[in-house]
This record gives C-alpha cells, sequence and structure tokens, in this order.
C-alpha cells in the first residue's frame, strides 16, 4: 500500500506531505485544491516512476519527490525518492542560462524503524536533444513495482487506458466503446468467464441502473454484450456509441475498473466529475467503494467536487491547506 506522499518544491512553489491512511481504514483518498496546485501532476507523477516514465518528472519543476510503502504484516517500509538536478551553462553570451540536461536520481530504500538501507540507485539524463541516458542498474525497482501496479483514468477528454510503460493515451471520441460491448460478449459466452467475473457483472449492472441512464435501460447478454433499449414505443435498441459523452464516461469508469484494472492495483482517477450532473456526482462515493471493496483496490481521487465525497472530508487532503502549513 502507498502510505504516504511527499513532494519538495513543486513547481519551485509548495512543499507537500501527504498521507495516504485514514483512521477508518478506508482505501479512498480525494486529493482537493485550486487550480494550479498539483493535483493532476501528483498523479502524473506516482504514474510515471510507477511505470519508470519520467517524461513529466523532466518536464515540470520539482525538487525531490517520495513515495513509501507499507505492507501490513511487514515491518519494513520501502521508500522510493527522486530528486531532479538541472545542469545549467555558465556562458556568459546570455543573461539567461541554458539547460544542458536534467538529470533524475532515483533510488530505492528499504527502512526498518530509524535504519534505512539504500537497496537500488540510478540516474537518468535528458538532453536538449531529447537523447535519455541511464547510468546504474534498474532491476530491482523493476521487480519492485511488478507487484505493485497502478490503473491511472484521467478526465473525460483523455483516458490513459495502458498499464504497462508505453504510457499510450486516447482522446476518448476516439475510443470504441463497441469493445466493451465485445469483451462482455466474450465473457458471457464462456461458462468458465461467467463464473468467474459473475460478482463484476453484478456491480456493473447494479452501478449503471442506480445511474438512471436518461429514457433508456441496461440490457446484457451473450448475443451481443452491453446495449441499451430506449424507452420508447419500438423499445430502439441503442449501442454504447449512441450514449452522451456522460453516459459513456460512467461506463468506461466503472467498466475499467471492474473488468479491466488488476486486482489490489493502485487505481487513479483525475477530476471525475466532468460531465457528470449532481445526481451521479452524489452517488459517485457510494459506487466507488462498492468496486474498492470487490476488487481491494487503494484509490487516490482528484477532484474539485464536494459532492464526488459526499462533504466527507476526512477522506480528503487539500493541498491548499498543506502549502500554507496547516
Amino acid at each position: 500500500m502507498l502510505n504516504r506522499l511527499k513532494i519538495e518544491k513543486l513547481f519551485s512553489l509548495y512543499d507537500y506531505d501527504i498521507d495516504l491512511t485514514k483512521a477508518d481504514g478506508s482505501m479512498v483518498t480525494f486529493i482537493t485544491a485550486p487550480n494550479g496546485y498539483g493535483k493532476t501532476t501528483i498523479l502524473d507523477f506516482i504514474d510515471g516512476v510507477m511505470k519508470q516514465n519520467f517524461d513529466k518528472m523532466f518536464e515540470i519543476p520539482f525538487g525531490k519527490f517520495m513515495m513509501f510503502f507499507k505492507e501490513s504484516g511487514i515491518d519494513a517500509e520501502y521508500q522510493v525518492t527522486v530528486q531532479r538536478s538541472d545542469d545549467e551553462s555558465d556562458s556568459s553570451d546570455s543573461d539567461v542560462d541554458a539547460i544542458v540536461a536534467i538529470r533524475l536520481t532515483v533510488s530505492l530504500s528499504k527502512n526498518i524503524g530509524s535504519e534505512a538501507s539504500l537497496v537500488e540507485s540510478f540516474m537518468v539524463s535528458r538532453y536538449p536533444d531529447g537523447r535519455d541516458e541511464t547510468v546504474g542498474d534498474t532491476s530491482n525497482l523493476d521487480m519492485f513495482f511488478e507487484s505493485r501496479t497502478c490503473h491511472y483514468i484521467t478526465d473525460t477528454r483523455l483516458l490513459k487506458r495502458k498499464t504497462d510503460a508505453d504510457g499510450k493515451v486516447e482522446a476518448m471520441e476516439t475510443i470504441s466503446m463497441g469493445q466493451y460491448a465485445a469483451d462482455m460478449q466474450r465473457i458471457l459466452q464462456s461458462p468458465v468467464l461467467t463464473k468467474e467475473y459473475a460478482s463484476r457483472i453484478d456491480v456493473f449492472k447494479r452501478i449503471i441502473d442506480r445511474c438512471e441512464f436518461a429514457n433508456k435501460r441496461l440490457d446484457i447478454n451473450e448475443k451481443f454484450g452491453i446495449r441499451f433499449v430506449a424507452h420508447d414505443e419500438l423499445e430502439t435498441k441503442l449501442s454504447l456509441d449512441q450514449l452522451s459523452s456522460g453516459e459513456r464516461h460512467i461506463i468506461i469508469q466503472v467498466y475499467e475498473l471492474l473488468f479491466k484494472a488488476q486486482d489490489g492495483t493502485l487505481v487513479m482517477i483525475d477530476e471525475p466529475e466532468l460531465s457528470l450532473h449532481m445526481m451521479w456526482q452524489m452517488n459517485y462515493l457510494k459506487n466507488l467503494e462498492e468496486i474498492i471493496n470487490l476488487r481491494g483496490f487503494q484509490c487516490i481521487v482528484a477532484t474539485h467536487s464536494p459532492q464526488i465525497f459526499n462533504s466527507l472530508w476526512s477522506k480528503t487532503v487539500d493541498l491548499f491547506t498543506l502549502s500554507k502549513g496547516e
């Protein structure tokens, strides 16, 4: 479990120490803040470190980024640290020093009590021509994150659907919703998979029915997978691609979390309230916790909307407050 984050000099301005543990044992944390305080950047950094794709960390200034992992029943705490340093030229031909290279020093440490032992350290450098250079062994960090995966869903405009290192990002408008219908069809046509996924299918139905899509009902069958039936005289059949952007957003989020993400993974969701009307926002926490309880996720959600977490501020961390040292 990722139980703590610490960031120094994000945007050269902000220091954050974020406790992700909750007294009630809840596995979901909501990060709130005004625009510009780094909610999405923090999710991007977590995603980048866990997949060792450091593009965002080369683009955005910061001093040090630390992630602390603690598993139940294990005394040791593991710490992953990324420290950034910018090498600049000292040319007297310009009033502004040019960056020669940006260097990220990445380390994995094992902490037991006050004792810390270094497991691995390496350096990744990026040069102005876009070339990257890695010095040192990365094998221990590779192994560490093989069992600590993450699944990142961004807002309605972009959906990062891949959980591997390629970092593939697709615009939601270009995603064929038919893939979800075809995937459900594949599951239902297999008695083994139908049994394996029975509880997930039940939760999927329950959440979508709870959302009460306008003048239509969910229809799931092995012949077509997923579709909707309009409440008109002809009971017009609607494909998922015919849904509104908000309805598609709900389908994507719920399906990805129930059927695509790995059990026990770290889930990150950025601004899920976009395109969702008030009633959907007010049901969001209930729906999310039902999925978390079934799949064993830890979840971090960046949001502007108190309705998303039902104004339960005990489940939140506010970056504005942290930035003021409160």
